[in-house]
């Protein structure tokens, strides 16, 4: 019984393998070999980029006892202060984005 799990367990681990090595490589065959259509999906992920890189720069190192308690150095803080302000400039413009919409479905 025990070398049937052992079976199930090596299949498992390589079909994941198998799916993420597909998850890598099929976007790349696709954006080499259709760089048009791919031209908007790489300006919204350096957009998104940008907007990370901007978060970064404004987000402060904070330091405190309970930064000490968990280990949390000054540049781990910052990512941290960094990725919560990409999440509420993303929140805030998809809110911004949907009350837009909504206001220019009146006037037409």
């Amino acid at each position: 019984m025990d070398m049937f799990i052992n079976i199930g367990m090596i299949l498992t681990y390589v079909l994941l393998f198998v799916a993420v090595l597909a998850l890598v490589v099929f976007p790349i065959f696709q954006m080499v070999t259709n760089f048009a259509k791919a031209k908007n999906g790489l300006i919204a992920l350096a957009l998104l980029l940008g907007v990370f890189f901007l978060a970064f720069l404004i987000s402060p190192a904070d330091q405190g006892p309970i930064y000490e308690k968990f280990e949390i150095g000054p540049t781990t803080s910052k990512l941290i202060g960094a990725g919560l302000v990409t999440t509420y400039l993303i929140l805030a413009s998809i809110f911004i984005a949907a009350i837009y919409t909504e206001v220019a479905k009146w006037f037409k």
